[in-house]
């Protein structure tokens, strides 16, 4: 499976919330698909918050919404969104009390596809030491065993001491143990590193040939 690009302006500068996206704000030209794997081309707007339902227009005069649950996922000119479900993310919880947060259902971002599938999703939280919500971007990496998909997520520029980053990074060994390169990859990789070198790296070594 070849990576799928990204908007590089977007990912690679961390800025990547909720409003970045161009479907966000204003319809634009997509495909919607189905449960039954049935495809609508159309006109999409999506807020990126799992409660918000996502609006199509199969043509002018008509308008359909969808909640996250309906569809299989969606795709808008280079980006591409698979629906997601029941993902234990990094939130506010975390940071404070070392407990992950329940993302119960979501539009991910695909980055890359392959035996270990990457995905990029935002979670919204309560920050009760700075009295507000915010957005707590997360990767998650998807692999299949004994036909079962396994989930991990990892925090992406998300505020927390050092103690507890080593400990998001220490969830991941268990996900990753049959790759011992990107379990030593990961031991070298600190809170300012590039996260985006890191999923390259477990691109190419997950033991897939093309990219």
């Amino acid at each position: 499976m070849k990576s799928l690009l990204i908007v590089v302006g977007l990912f690679v500068t961390w800025s990547v919330r909720a409003q970045s996206y161009p479907f966000a704000k204003d319809f634009v030209p997509g495909t919607i698909t189905m449960k039954d794997a049935t495809q609508k081309k159309g006109l999409i707007k999506w807020f990126p918050s799992p409660n918000e339902k996502l609006w199509f227009k199969p043509n002018r005069e008509q308008e359909e919404k969808y909640a996250v649950n309906d569809l299989q996922g969606f795709n808008t000119d280079s980006l591409q969104f698979k629906t997601l479900s029941n993902l234990d993310v990094y939130g506010e919880d975390f940071p404070l009390l070392n407990r992950m947060s329940k993302l119960k259902q979501t539009f991910a971002q695909v980055i890359y596809t392959g035996k270990i599938n990457v995905y990029y999703v935002l979670y919204f939280g309560y920050n009760a030491l700075e009295g507000k919500y915010e957005t707590y971007p997360n990767i998650i990496f998807e692999k299949t065993k004994e036909e079962k998909q396994e989930y991990a997520a990892f925090p992406v520029m998300i505020k927390m001491q050092d103690k507890k980053y080593e400990k998001a990074k220490q969830n991941l060994y268990p996900f990753f143990k049959d790759y011992p390169a990107i379990q030593q990859k990961l031991k070298q990789y600190y809170l300012d590193s590039n996260i985006f070198s890191l999923v390259e790296f477990i691109k190419t070594n997950s033991g897939d040939k093309n990219e």
